[in-house]
C-alpha cells in the first residue's frame, strides 16, 4: 500500500464517523503544496458555513444533513482521485506521495477534540501553493475558485469534450462553452475547473458580464502588477497580457458570462495573445471566428427527471408522465427545472397545495412567468458576493435575458418569434410572414450568433442527409426556446406593435370569400401553416383589438371550410369574447358592433352545420339585432345594408331546414329587400349583382315549394335577367 493510500484510508474512517472537520484538516496537511488544496479549502468553508447557519437558526437539521452528505461525497470523490494517480500530472503525484509520507510519520492527532488556536499548531504550517518567477511568487490560483455545483447530472460527456478539445495536439486554446441562459454552461465550466485545475500551472476564474477587459484586469493584484495613474485601460490591459504570457504553461482562464458580442470582437485578438493559456468562455454567443465550440443543451429526460427529484421528491409513474410534459414545455432548461422543483418542495412540504397537474396547466395556459403559486427559492445562479440568491422563480427566470441590449429591429424580430410556435421555421417562410422587414437575413443571423435564436440547416432539422442544389443557398431554419419566448412576452412593452406586420400578413393570407369560405390569397396547403401560426399569435397577444378580431374570424372560417367544425366553433367563440371586450371599451363604435354581429352570425352558421338548429337560431337572432341597430343608425352605409341582407338570408336557410316554409319565405323576402337596396347603392358592383340574382332564385324556389307558381316564375325570370 502506498503512503497516499495509507493516509486516505484514515480520512475515509473519519468520514464514516461523520467527523468532517478533522477529515478536512488532515486533507489540508496532505495537500498543502498541491493545486487540489483549493477544493479542500472550499469544502471547509462550506462546513463552517453550515455550522454558522445552524447556530443562527437559518438552517434546519434536514438541510444540514443533506449538505453534510454532499461534503462527504465530495471528500470521498477527491480521495478516489488521489488513489488513482493517473488523474494527476507526475510532479503533482510525487508531491502528494511525499507529503503523505511526511504526515504519516508525524505526530498527527487523530480522533482528537483539540482544536488549533492561539499558539497551538498540529503538523506543518500551511503554505500557499505557488510558483517562483525570479524573486516573485505567484499563486497557483490567481482567483478564488467558482462554487462547485451541488448537483451535477448528465454532463460527463460535455466535460470529456471540453478536456479533449483543450488538450488536443496543437491545442484548441480558446473554447466557447455556449448555450441558452440557464442551461448549465457555468456549472459545466465550474466542474471542469475543479476536476482539472491540478493539471495547470495557474488557474483563474473571472466574471465577464459587460467587459472582458475589466474582468481581466482583476488579475493584476495576484500577478503583483501595479499601474501608474496615467495609464489608460488599454495600456494596463497590454501590460497585464504581457505578464500572463510569461507564466508557465499550461494555464487555465475561465471567462464566465461573456455574452456581449461587440466586447468579444474588441478583445478576441488580445485573448489569442495568451498562447500559454487554455481560454474557456461561457457564453450565449453561438459562433465566432475560428474559436472552437462546445454546445451545452438542455438536459435529456432521464437526467432532467433525476434533477427534479433531487430537489423535490420521488415521483410516481403517473407523475413522471406529467413531468415529461413539463420538461418539454421548458425545453429541458436546467435552471428552470431546478427552480420549479424547489418551488414545489416549499409549497408541498406538509401537504399538496400545488400539484404537478396544477403546474402543467399554468405552463400551458398562463406561461412560465405567471405561475398561480410561487415561493422564494434559493439558487446560486448569477449570485453575487458568494451568497445564494433568494427570489421567486419567475423573477430569477425573467432576469436571464436583457432585452435592452438589442437594437429595435432585432427586438421586434424576437417579438415575432415570441408569439409564433416554438418550432423550427424556415427562412423562406419568415420572409413571407415579415415581407416588409428590411435586412431580415442580417437580423436573423445576428440574433442567432448572440444566442437568442437557434439556427439549423435543413439536414439538422430533418435528421437526414440532404443534398443541396448547386449555386443555391442552403435551407436554414430558426427556432426560439419557450423560455426565451416567455421572457420576451413578459419584458417587451412594445410586443403588440412589433407584431403588427405579422398580424397583417396572416389576415391577408387567411382572407376568404364571404359566404363561401374560399381562400383568396393562399393555397390550402400553405394555409395549414398560416392558420397554425395565427392560432399561436392570437393566444399570445391576448389584449383585444380589431385586427385580432379579424384574425380569429379568419381562423374560424378556415377550419369551417376545411371541415374542422370544433376548431371553427372555438375560434368564433373567441371572436365573440374579443368583440364584446371591444364594445365594452367603446359602445358607440360601429366597427366593433359589426364585428360582434359577424361573430354571432358565423357561430350560428357553424351550429347550423352541426345540426344544432335551436342554438343556431339564438346566434342568428343576436346577429340580426345588432345588424339592424347598425343599419338604422347608418342607413346610407352600403356594407351594413349588405350585412343585414346576409343575416336575413341565413335565417331563411335555417327555417327552410326546419321545414318552416312560411318563416323561410318571410326572411328570404327581407333578404331580397335589402339585397335590392344594396344593389341600387352600387349597381356596378359585380358581387352585389350576383347576390341579387341568388336572392331572386331563392325567392323563386321557396315560392314554388309553397305552391305560389306565378310568383315563382316571376322571380326566376328576374334572376335570368341578371345573368
Amino acid at each position: 500500500m502506498t503512503e497516499t493510500q495509507v493516509f486516505t484510508s484514515r480520512i475515509k474512517a473519519l468520514v464514516a464517523k461523520s467527523d468532517l472537520k478533522e477529515a478536512l484538516r488532515q486533507l489540508r496537511l496532505l495537500l498543502e503544496n498541491s493545486p487540489a488544496l483549493d477544493e479542500v479549502l472550499h469544502q471547509s468553508a462550506r462546513l463552517q458555513g453550515i455550522r454558522k447557519q445552524i447556530r443562527m437558526g437559518e438552517m434546519d437539521e434536514e438541510q444540514a444533513s443533506l449538505l453534510h452528505n454532499r461534503i462527504s461525497a465530495g471528500i470521498l470523490e477527491l480521495l478516489r482521485e488521489l488513489e488513482a494517480p493517473q488523474g494527476f500530472q507526475l510532479p503533482v503525484q510525487a508531491e502528494v506521495e511525499r507529503a503523505a509520507g511526511v504526515v504519516n510519520h508525524k505526530n498527527v492527532v487523530m480522533d482528537s477534540t483539540i482544536e488549533a488556536g492561539g499558539n497551538v499548531h498540529i503538523g506543518d504550517k500551511k503554505e500557499e501553493h505557488h510558483h517562483h518567477y525570479g524573486d516573485r511568487k505567484i499563486p497557483h490560483a490567481l482567483t478564488p475558485p467558482p462554487f462547485l455545483p451541488e448537483v451535477f447530472l448528465g454532463r460527463e460527456d460535455d466535460l470529456r469534450r471540453i478536456h479533449d478539445r483543450l488538450f488536443a495536439p496543437g491545442g484548441n486554446l480558446l473554447l466557447l462553452v455556449n448555450g441558452e441562459g440557464g442551461v448549465g454552461k457555468t456549472s459545466v465550466a465550474s466542474k471542469y475547473f475543479h476536476e482539472h485545475r491540478h493539471k495547470y500551472a495557474h488557474v483563474a476564474w473571472v466574471l465577464s458580464e459587460k467587459s472582458i477587459a475589466n474582468a481581466l484586469l482583476l488579475l493584476a493584484f495576484p500577478l503583483g502588477l501595479q499601474f501608474s495613474e496615467q495609464m489608460n485601460t488599454t495600456e494596463r490591459l497590454e501590460t497585464l497580457l504581457a505578464a500572463l504570457a510569461n507564466l508557465k504553461k499550461p494555464c487555465l482562464l475561465v471567462l464566465d458570462n461573456a455574452n456581449e458580442l461587440p466586447d468579444l470582437e474588441t478583445n478576441y485578438l488580445r485573448l489569442r495573445q495568451c498562447s500559454n493559456f487554455h481560454l474557456l468562455l461561457t457564453t450565449r454567443i453561438t459562433n465566432f471566428e475560428r474559436a472552437e465550440i462546445c454546445r451545452i443543451e438542455g438536459l435529456p429526460e432521464d437526467e432532467a427527471l433525476a434533477l427534479f427529484e433531487k430537489h423535490y421528491r420521488p415521483l410516481s409513474p403517473e407523475a413522471r408522465a406529467l413531468f415529461a410534459q413539463i420538461r418539454e414545455a421548458v425545453a429541458g432548461n436546467t435552471l428552470v427545472v431546478e427552480l420549479l422543483a424547489k418551488n414545489l418542495a416549499i409549497l408541498n412540504r406538509l401537504r399538496d397545495r400545488y400539484t404537478l397537474t396544477d403546474l402543467l396547466a399554468d405552463l400551458q395556459q398562463k406561461g412560465l412567468l405567471q405561475l398561480a403559486q410561487s415561493q422564494e427559492v434559493r439558487t446560486g445562479y448569477q449570485s453575487k458576493a458568494g451568497a445564494l440568491r433568494r427570489e421567486k422563480p419567475e423573477a430569477i427566470i425573467a432576469a436571464m435575458y436583457d432585452l435592452g441590449e438589442l437594437p429595435p429591429e432585432e427586438r421586434a424580430l424576437l417579438s415575432v418569434f415570441a408569439v409564433l410556435p416554438a418550432e423550427s421555421i424556415a427562412f423562406e417562410m419568415l420572409e413571407t410572414l415579415l415581407r416588409s422587414m428590411e435586412n431580415l437575413d442580417v437580423h436573423l443571423i445576428s440574433l442567432s450568433q448572440k444566442g437568442w435564436l437557434a439556427e439549423q440547416s435543413a439536414a439538422e432539422q430533418s435528421g437526414r442527409d440532404l443534398e443541396s442544389r448547386p449555386d443555391t443557398p442552403p435551407a436554414i431554419y430558426f427556432k426560439i426556446s419557450p423560455v426565451v419566448q416567455e421572457i420576451v412576452r413578459r419584458k417587451n412593452p412594445n410586443l403588440r406593435a412589433d407584431c403588427q406586420v405579422l398580424v397583417d400578413v396572416l389576415n391577408e393570407k387567411l382572407d376568404y370569400q364571404a359566404g363561401v369560405g374560399h381562400l383568396l390569397n393562399a393555397t390550402y396547403e400553405d394555409a395549414l401553416h398560416f392558420a397554425r401560426y395565427a392560432e399561436a399569435v392570437f393566444f399570445n397577444l391576448p389584449e383585444p383589438d380589431t385586427d385580432l378580431s379579424i384574425l380569429t374570424n379568419c381562423i374560424g372560417s378556415f377550419h369551417q371550410t376545411t371541415g374542422n367544425l370544433d376548431k371553427a366553433f372555438y375560434h368564433y367563440e373567441a371572436g365573440i369574447r374579443v368583440n364584446k371586450a371591444l364594445c365594452a371599451l367603446a359602445p358607440d363604435n360601429p366597427n366593433y358592433k359589426n364585428g360582434l354581429a359577424s361573430s354571432y352570425s358565423q357561430l350560428g352558421d357553424t351550429q347550423r352545420t352541426l345540426g344544432n338548429l335551436e342554438e343556431a337560431l339564438t346566434f342568428f337572432e343576436k346577429d340580426i339585432e345588432l345588424t339592424k341597430e347598425l343599419y338604422e343608425a347608418y342607413p346610407q352605409n352600403v356594407s351594413f345594408k349588405n350585412g343585414l341582407a346576409i343575416s336575413y338570408y341565413r335565417l331563411g336557410q335555417l327555417f327552410e331546414e326546419q321545414k318552416n316554409l312560411p318563416k323561410a319565405f318571410e326572411y328570404f323576402e327581407l333578404d331580397l329587400k335589402f339585397t335590392e337596396l344594396t344593389f341600387e347603392s352600387s349597381p356596378r358592383n359585380v358581387e352585389y349583382r350576383k347576390n341579387l340574382r341568388i336572392s331572386y332564385d331563392n325567392m323563386g324556389e321557396i315560392s314554388e315549394k309553397l305552391g305560389k307558381k306565378e310568383l315563382s316564375e316571376a322571380y326566376f325570370e328576374k334572376a335570368r335577367s341578371l345573368e
